[in-house]
């Protein structure tokens, strides 16, 4: 849409029925004459008079087609438990000291809301019986109820719960773990083995330990994450579970251990967190650039994978994940090199045949695609990395 002072688009929602997932994805644009900027960018709920702040970054590819606009996208995950079928949102904003808004439309199920708000609510509930300090592991709480704070009986650690998910972050384990605050969004859905599992222990209870954002919400899986999306039961790391011994059927590690900074801890949590005889479903990546989410750690071969779990586990199966062959690998290396090359510089390289690079590494050092290539991309996708350091 075309104003004076700016444009604007909505990605998502898009008016094409009710809402099906247990969030509600809101993701656009708003571009401005260059000569002006804009403030106080927010979600507003009209109804309740509430505003939520937005995530943002630039958006080259819409000021490519808009000259002489700046242009400011935006992000936001709203879950179905802060929504009615009669909320009415808006994106604001202040240009020049005039605000301005505009209204987003989408249609809600009132049965897909109270269904998510039960199907949560009995999840917490549940969860609450197999709760333990992360910290000294002690089992009880001086208060295990939403809404409280939750103090350890035995180290008085305190955390916190609410009618979305219990948050185990306290200062001490973010420093442990290293967690930064993100407005990534990590999203991996479940393959044929992860569903048979699910469905397998429809009694019983899953950890998707770094589960991301789910477009799903099972009963029987418990989602843990360091982010607090809409699906998220329970906000921890991975080093320091807050669960008892022998508390699920199955785990579920996809993509995760590569950004954990204690690797073999988190290793050792999930074996101790599992019952016996319950299945373990990891899968590591070996050959992948850089990607922090917002950290990323390690990388590892199928014996790497085998060596963090093999004293805990009889292993079943250790292959090469369907979904990530090496053409997975070959692919993100090159559109992640291209990306990392000044324009024209990108297209000669486009233009190369394979027979062209498949000479030692050594004899390129002084090419363009070589030397032009951004830092950032040098370091996404370096073959090694070295440290020097000084003992203190």
């Amino acid at each position: 849409m075309e104003r004076d002072l700016f444009k604007y688009h909505l990605d998502s929602p898009q008016p094409t029925g009710p809402i099906s997932t247990p969030f509600l994805p809101i993701a656009g644009w708003i571009a401005v004459k260059s000569d002006v900027s804009i403030k106080s960018l927010s979600l507003g709920d009209r109804d309740r008079h509430i505003s939520y702040s937005l995530n943002t970054g630039d958006r080259p590819d819409v000021e490519s087609v808009y000259p002489g606009y700046r242009a400011l996208g935006f992000h936001f995950l709203l879950s179905l438990q802060e929504l009615s079928d009669s909320t009415s949102l808006a994106i604001a904003f202040e240009i020049e000291d005039k605000i301005y808004d505009f209204p987003i439309h989408f249609s809600l199920d009132a049965t897909a809301i109270a269904t998510f708000k039960q199907k949560k609510s009995a999840k917490l509930s549940q969860i609450s019986s197999i709760l333990q300090c992360p910290i000294c592991q002690h089992p009880e709480f001086s208060q295990v109820h939403r809404d409280v704070v939750l103090k350890c009986n035995n180290c008085h650690a305190e955390f916190t719960g609410d009618r979305r998910h219990f948050n185990f972050l306290n200062s001490q384990l973010v420093d442990y773990g290293n967690i930064e605050a993100t407005a990534n969004i990590s999203a991996f859905g479940y393959d044929a083995v992860a569903s048979g599992l699910i469905e397998q222990f429809g009694d019983g209870l899953i950890l998707d330990n770094g589960c991301g954002l789910k477009r799903h919400y099972y009963q029987n899986v418990v989602n843990l994450e360091i982010v607090d999306y809409p699906t998220t039961d329970v906000v921890a790391i991975g080093e320091k579970l807050p669960f008892k011994s022998n508390s699920f059927d199955a785990v579920f590690s996809f993509l995760v251990l590569e950004h954990v900074r204690h690797p073999f801890e988190c290793a050792q949590e999930i074996m101790r967190v599992l019952k016996p005889g319950g299945t373990l479903y990891a899968i590591a990546p070996f050959l992948q650039p850089f990607h922090g989410y917002p950290n990323h750690y390690y990388n590892m071969t199928s014996n790497g994978l085998k060596n963090l779990f093999q004293e805990s586990i009889e292993i079943s199966e250790c292959d090469v994940y369907e979904k990530a062959l090496p053409i997975a690998c070959l692919t993100w290396f090159l559109n992640a090199y291209l990306r990392g090359l000044p324009p024209k510089v990108a297209e000669e390289f486009k233009n190369m045949k394979v027979a062209d690079l498949l000479k030692h590494h050594r004899d390129y050092q002084d090419c363009d695609f070589v030397t032009q290539l951004s830092p950032e991309v040098n370091d996404e996708l370096a073959c090694a990395n070295y440290l020097i350091g000084i003992k203190r």
